[in-house]
Parts: C-alpha cells; sequence; structure tokens
C-alpha cells in the first residue's frame, strides 16, 4: 500500500513539474515573453523605431546603427517602464466548472540606461555605447487555494543585458552599420502545490544562468525621406543552475513532515532555455518636416523552444537517485506587425502614437495560467518635451488587449477560456553633454 502511495505522489508531482515548462515563452506582450519597453519614444511609436528616422538613444536596444544619427557628444539616457500585466481564467471547463479567477495584481518596473559617444572623423560618423535592459522576462501570480494552485501561484522570469555596440556611417549617413556583444544574466522562479492526499506541499524553485550572445543593424537611406533599416539579435543559450525546495507554507519556512520528506528532498537543479532571436525590420517615410510614419515588421524564432528538459539531483518521488522531467513545446516563429507615427508641434513639443498586432507562438492546447497566451493587439501614445538645449524628457502609454483564448484538449488537463490585457507607463530622460 505504501508503494502505490509512494508511486502516486511522484506521478503526481512529475505532472505537476510538467507545468514548469509554462515558465518560458509564454507572453509578457510581445512574442512569447519577450519585452520591447526600453525606451518612452519608441513605446509610444509602438516600437515602430529600427528605421531609427528621429531616433533617440535608445535605437541601442531597437537599431544600434542609428546612433550615427545622435548629436556629436556624449549622450545618456534613464528610464522606467512599470508595466501591469493582468488576466483572468474561467473554468476548468472539462470538470464542469466556470468560476472565474482573477490574477492577483503584480506591478513590475522595467528599467533603461543608455550611454553613446558619437563624433565625425574624415567625413565618417563613428559612434560607440552601451545599452542596459530586460529582453525577456514575464510574472503571474495566483492566490494559493485557487483551482489552477497545482500549476501555477506565483511565476518570475526576468533576463538582463548589458550591450557594448560600435556603429559607423558611411556616404553622409546614407549607409550605416553596427555590431555588439550582449552579456545576459537570467533568473527564474516558479512557486506552485503539489498535488497530494491532504496537505499540499509548495514547491519553490529557482535558478540563475548567464550568457555572451550579439547583435547588429544596419540602416540605409536609398532617397532623401526615405529610410530602411533591420537589427538582429541572436539566440541567448541560458543555462540555469538553482535549487528545488519544499515546505508547508508559500514562504518556504515550514519543513515538511516525515514521509514527505522522503518523498520530497531539498536538492539541486537545473534546465537549459534557448531564448529566440529577433530580426526587426522597419521602412519610415517623412512626409514633412513635422510629420514621419514608420511600418514596421519583427519576426521571432520561438522555434527555438520545442523542448523542455529540467533536471534533478534529487528526483521527485525518488530522491535517492538523479533525473529529467522531459516535456514537448512545439513553439513557432512568429511576426509582430507594427506602425508609429511623429508629428512635431513645435521646437519644444513631439506627439507620437503606434499601434502593434502580436501574433501566439504557440497552439492554445499548450496554454497555462503560469502565463497565459493570445493574439494581442497593442496601442500606444506619448510625446516629447524639449527642456532645454540638452534634456529632453518623453513619456508614453500602452495598452494591450489579448484576445479571448479559449482552451480545448489541455495537455495539462486545464480547459478553460483566458482573457489578458496590460497597462504600461514609460518615462526616460535624456541628457547630451
Amino acid at each position: 500500500m505504501f508503494c502505490c502511495l509512494r508511486q502516486w505522489r511522484a506521478y503526481a508531482w512529475i505532472g505537476a513539474i510538467i507545468s514548469i515548462a509554462g515558465l518560458l515563452p509564454q507572453r509578457s506582450h510581445a512574442g512569447g515573453f519577450q519585452l520591447n519597453e526600453h525606451g518612452a519614444r519608441a513605446m509610444a511609436m509602438g516600437f515602430a523605431v529600427v528605421s531609427a528616422e528621429g531616433c533617440d538613444i535608445s535605437t541601442i536596444f531597437f537599431n544600434p546603427a542609428g546612433m550615427v544619427f545622435l548629436k556629436d557628444g556624449l549622450s545618456l539616457m534613464v528610464g522606467v517602464t512599470p508595466l501591469l500585466p493582468q488576466a483572468t481564467f474561467t473554468g476548468p471547463t472539462n470538470l464542469n466548472r466556470s468560476a472565474t479567477t482573477v490574477m492577483d495584481f503584480w506591478l513590475f518596473p522595467l528599467p533603461h540606461m543608455y550611454a553613446a559617444y558619437k563624433m565625425q572623423f574624415s567625413g565618417i560618423s563613428l559612434a560607440a555605447g552601451v545599452g542596459i535592459f530586460v529582453p525577456f522576462g514575464a510574472g503571474t501570480s495566483w492566490n494559493e487555494n485557487w483551482t489552477g494552485r497545482n500549476l501555477a501561484l506565483r511565476t518570475y522570469l526576468q533576463t538582463i543585458s548589458v550591450n557594448p555596440v560600435v556603429a559607423i556611417g558611411l556616404l553622409d549617413n546614407r549607409i550605416s552599420l553596427s555590431g555588439g556583444i550582449v552579456y545576459s544574466h537570467g533568473s527564474a522562479e516558479l512557486r506552485q502545490r503539489i498535488p497530494n492526499f491532504g496537505t499540499e506541499p509548495f514547491l519553490n524553485l529557482r535558478g540563475e544562468g548567464d550568457y555572451i550572445s550579439w547583435n547588429a543593424g544596419i540602416a540605409i537611406e536609398p532617397v532623401k525621406g526615405l529610410r530602411i533599416g533591420a537589427a538582429y539579435r541572436s539566440n541567448i543559450l541560458m543555462k540555469y543552475s538553482g535549487q528545488a525546495k519544499f515546505s508547508l507554507d508559500a514562504a518556504g519556512t515550514q519543513a515538511l513532515p516525515a514521509g514527505l520528506n522522503n518523498l520530497f528532498a531539498d536538492g539541486p537543479g537545473g534546465t537549459s532555455l534557448n531564448l529566440p532571436f529577433d530580426l526587426r525590420t522597419g521602412i519610415s517615410y517623412r512626409l514633412s518636416e513635422q510629420f514621419m510614419i514608420e511600418l514596421g515588421v519583427d519576426y521571432v524564432g520561438w522555434s527555438s523552444y520545442d523542448t523542455l528538459r529540467i533536471r534533478f539531483d534529487k528526483l521527485p518521488g525518488a530522491p535517492s537517485r538523479s533525473g529529467e522531467v522531459i516535456n514537448p513545446r512545439n513553439y513557432y516563429n512568429t511576426p509582430t506587425f507594427r506602425i508609429g507615427a511623429e508629428y512635431t508641434a513645435s521646437e519644444t513639443l513631439r506627439l507620437r502614437g503606434g499601434g502593434f498586432y502580436d501574433v501566439v507562438p504557440v497552439e492554445a492546447r499548450y496554454t497555462q495560467p503560469i502565463l497565459p497566451d493570445a493574439n494581442r493587439i497593442g496601442i500606444t501614445a506619448g510625446a516629447g518635451l524639449t527642456l532645454s538645449e540638452s534634456l529632453t524628457v518623453d513619456v508614453s502609454y500602452m495598452f494591450v488587449y489579448g484576445i479571448q483564448r479559449e482552451v480545448k484538449g489541455s495537455t495539462f488537463n486545464f480547459d478553460g477560456i483566458y482573457n489578458s490585457w496590460a497597462n504600461a507607463l514609460a518615462v526616460s530622460f535624456s541628457y547630451r553633454f
């Protein structure tokens, strides 16, 4: 009897741990869990800024070739984007339940910082800079007693990147080229409850990793007023190493009682995640000295996330040996379509607006409450105010609507209806010496 109970608990645990797969590419509000909120001007224009027309220093992230269009000398930018993702779940419909659960309030402040120096040398523009930003990240939090507690309670994923870049402008900046390296540090956290007779223990899983990748960009102005840009960021193969900890409380302070601690032992573990490449393109046209518009298409290589392997040095249910939990994810590459515009109302004021449509990179049956996923529509607006010859302040707002998604035949046996949305504000302070 005890042997059967031991096996049942082990299988229940493995079914729960498979849901860790959702910790990875689902969605914040850009393809998968990719983030773009790294500058208030860019966000106000729906992130359609890859051509680098009228760019500011945040072009280091969106297309570093745009650095050659900055004014000569040293430029700095610091800013933050408070992001508030929200969601509801109705179900599970496969268990004949229709209760609606609202995700807990959780605000994420996303910082961005840039520095660049640009100069002219023998008719050639040269620039060097560095950016610090969060290109991937997401998080959700649900009540610890809700219906899906064995799939998700708290999920947090963040990748911080430091990106030094250089750029050169040729033929009076009609052609500009750039390249750089990217050092990224990733951290991940998952909390959920484990299916069990009676008491349901908590799992807290945390891990960190580092990786060095690269990026490049190009901008071309074939005729006056028309500019074409493209930028590429390579895959980030993040290898997370960390600890799995089991407890009777969410904070992890109460140890498991005898019996359970023979099945679930704290110990090291890890996984690898191949964060996708990112190819951005944009074409802009200046209709007048005051007004410009840009169209853009991003293409993200989510197919790099096809299988998730989670390694445990102390396998749940059989802690005397190590092992892996393997889960197919079957993501596919997807585009995002963008449009943005900027109007110069005066020497000190610029008005901006934009929007985007983001295609979901995974089938509905893989969607789960760790990070709800859907096709999304974004609307953005903002303004830039020049306070002095050296100081500029940019502000913007973004609303993202996730098109309702119904899950049937869930691979996690958790059918239901997801609704999601997000609000974000951004402010950036730019100073030129």
